[in-house]
C-alpha cells in the first residue's frame, strides 16, 4: 500500500513537476521578501520559498489540499482557500505557480498570475502540455529517463490534489500565449509534457 501523499517527507518528494520547481525556485530577485504560490496543493513550493526566508501566501482552491498542508507545519506562510480568479492578493515579489495553468484558460490564467507579480519581481510557472508528433523525440527521450530514474530511485511522488489529463494545450499554444502576455519571458518546452516559463516584471511598470 502506498504512504498518504502528505506523509513522505518533502526532501523524498518527487515528480516531474518537482524536478522543475526546485529548478525555478533555487534564484530569487534581489531583495525578495514575499511570495505567492498559486495552486498550492499540498504546499510544497510554498515550504520550500518559506524556508528561505520569503513570505507566502499559499492559494488553492481545493480545500482537503490546503488542509493537508496546513498540517504540515512551516512558519511563514498564509494559506488561502479559494478561486485565483475570484481573490484578491496584494502583489509579491516571487510568483510561483506550479501544475495550475492546464486547469484553466490559458490566456486568463497568465493574465491573473502576472498581475500580482509586484514591479522588479519575478513569475515562475512550470505547466502540463499536451504533446503533438512533432514533439514526440522530446517525449521518447523522456520516457526512457523515467524509467532509468524509476530503476535508480523508486516511483515519484504521488500527491493528493485534483488533476486534469490530458493537458488541454499544446506546447505550441502556451509558448504563443506567453509571448503574447509576458513579453520577454523564457520560455522552455521540457520532457515528459512540463514547459517552466520565467518572466520578470520591469521595476518601473
Amino acid at each position: 500500500m502506498s504512504a498518504e501523499p502528505s506523509s513522505v517527507p518533502d526532501h523524498r518528494r518527487f515528480n516531474h513537476t518537482i524536478r522543475y520547481q526546485k529548478q525555478l525556485l533555487a534564484n530569487f530577485p534581489d531583495g525578495a521578501l514575499t511570495a505567492i504560490d498559486a495552486g498550492c496543493g499540498e504546499g510544497l513550493a510554498a515550504r520550500t520559498m518559506a524556508r528561505d526566508g520569503l513570505t507566502v501566501t499559499a492559494i488553492d482552491v481545493d480545500e482537503p489540499s490546503i488542509e493537508r498542508a496546513r498540517a504540515q507545519d512551516c512558519e511563514g506562510i498564509t494559506y488561502v482557500v479559494g478561486d485565483i480568479f475570484e481573490t484578491d492578493l496584494e502583489p509579491a515579489d516571487v510568483v510561483y505557480s506550479g501544475a495550475l495553468l492546464h486547469h484553466m484558460d490559458i490566456d486568463a490564467g497568465l493574465e491573473r498570475l502576472k498581475s500580482w507579480v509586484a514591479p522588479g519581481g519575478r513569475l515562475c510557472i512550470v505547466g502540463a502540455a499536451r504533446a503533438t508528433w512533432m514533439d514526440l523525440h522530446r517525449e521518447i527521450a523522456g520516457s526512457l529517463a523515467e524509467k532509468a530514474f524509476a530503476l535508480a530511485k523508486g516511483s515519484s511522488w504521488k500527491h493528493g490534489s485534483p488533476t486534469v489529463w490530458p493537458p488541454p494545450h499544446t506546447y505550441r499554444e502556451v509558448r504563443a500565449a506567453a509571448m503574447r502576455i509576458l513579453p520577454g519571458a523564457e520560455y522552455k518546452a521540457r520532457v515528459l509534457w512540463r514547459y517552466t516559463i520565467v518572466w520578470d516584471r520591469p521595476s518601473d511598470s
